[in-house]
Parts: structure tokens; sequence; C-alpha cells
């Protein structure tokens, strides 16, 4: 009988010495099991993160390629002679090699026929003035380029131009970055608010020019514009 209780009780004891360090060594298997699955879900990640990167690197590589193939590759555009007057204002178009060069605008129309304008102003003013809608191209600041004033990045400067509008365009945003973080006072501008600003000044003039026909003088309205960009007023 002794021996048999004996016997039992060796059984206990070696029961409970197995689950004292069959326990532990489960915790450490289901721990080392946690941390792998943990580490496979942050490589996992990482990798989408990188995934990402890389495409939106390519994408912004891609589209920066394209704006560039843009800038030169429409044969439609021409260059303004030294005689070139803006068809809005009849003032002076600065050809490329020349002071405030980076000024001068050009216009497709929807016949084909171009338009050259001497700042921004009158580019856009063009449309509502004739009341028709044309492909409307500006200089890359940098290179003097033509690039579709839609695809520029816009700067507002302290810089004079013909009609002291003072925007400058860059076909490569970082460039335009550079340009600002160089010179605080810069900043970008949305092309429906210079739109809106063109409008709104090209109102104001026909305005004053109705009230000066009424008292019977009769300026033109591109002296009107002349004067006016003398006194430092834009159009």
């Amino acid at each position: 009988m002794c021996k048999v209780v004996s016997s039992n009780r060796k059984k206990k004891l070696g029961e409970v010495v197995v689950k004292k360090l069959w326990l532990p060594a489960l915790a450490v298997v289901l721990l080392l099991g946690a941390c792998g699955t943990e580490k496979e879900k942050v490589k996992e990640e990482e990798t989408k993160q990188e995934v990402a990167a890389n495409e939106a690197e390519a994408k912004d590589k891609t589209e920066k390629e394209t704006k560039k193939e843009t800038a030169v590759a429409d044969s439609r555009l021409q260059e303004p002679k030294e005689d070139t007057m803006c068809e809005m204002c009849n003032m002076k178009v600065y050809m490329k090699d020349e002071e405030m060069g980076e000024f001068s605008t050009q216009a497709i129309k929807e016949d084909g026929t171009i338009a050259f304008y001497d700042d921004i102003g009158c580019l856009v003013n063009a449309e509502v003035a004739n009341n028709e809608k044309n492909e409307k191209f500006v200089r890359d600041f940098n290179t003097k380029d033509w690039v579709k004033v839609d695809d520029a990045t816009i700067v507002k400067t302290d810089l004079k131009s013909p009609m002291n509008w003072g925007y400058v365009y860059f076909n490569d945003k970082a460039e335009a970055d550079k340009f600002i973080a160089d010179n605080p006072t810069a900043h970008v501008e949305e092309l429906q608010k210079i739109k809106d600003d063109a409008l709104e000044r090209r109102k104001k003039k026909m305005k004053e020019k109705a009230e000066k026909e009424a008292k019977g003088e009769s300026d033109s309205m591109h002296m009107e514009e002349k004067e006016k960009s003398h006194d430092g007023q834009g159009h």
C-alpha cells in the first residue's frame, strides 16, 4: 500500500514538474511567434510605403518629362519680332533675349493664327474682349521657352513687367519653389485670380473711357493703356 501511494506521489510530482517546465516554454514559443508576426507586419508596411514612394517618384518624373516635351514640341509657336506690337494695347512685345522678354506671351487662336501680348493681363483679357477661346503660352523664367500657362507655376514678384503685373512662370515647380525661397516677397498665384483681376481692371478702364467719351474726349483705348502703364498701373 505504501509503495502504491509513493508511486502515485512520484507520478504526480513528475506531472507537476513537467507542467512547470512546459508552461514557460509555451510562453516563450508564443512570444517568439508574436514577435515574428509583428516584424512581418512592420516589414510588409515598410514595403508598401516604399512601393508607394517609388510610384509617386516615377509619376512625378513622368509629369516633368511631359511638361518639358510640351514646352518645346509645339511647332505652331512663333517668336515676336523687333516691331511686334501687343494685339490688345498696341505696345511693344519684347523679344526673347531683350530685357523684360520673359514677360511676353502669345496665344494660338482657334483659326490657327498667332497673337502676341506684352504682359499676362492682355493675354487673358483678349479672350474676353474678342469673345474667343485661345491656347495661351508664357515663357519659362529660366529657359525662356514657351510653356502653356495652364501647366506653368505662376509666381507673383516685385519685378517690373511691361504693364507692371510682375508675374513670372516656371515649367518646373521645383524651380519656382527655389525662386520663392530666394525671394521672400514672391508667392505662387492661381491663374483664375489673375483673370479676375485683369477683367476687373478692364471694366474699370472701359468705364473711364465711356465717361471721357461722354465729355467729348476722344482718347483711344490703347493711349489710355500707355498712360496708365507709365503711372504704374497694369491692364
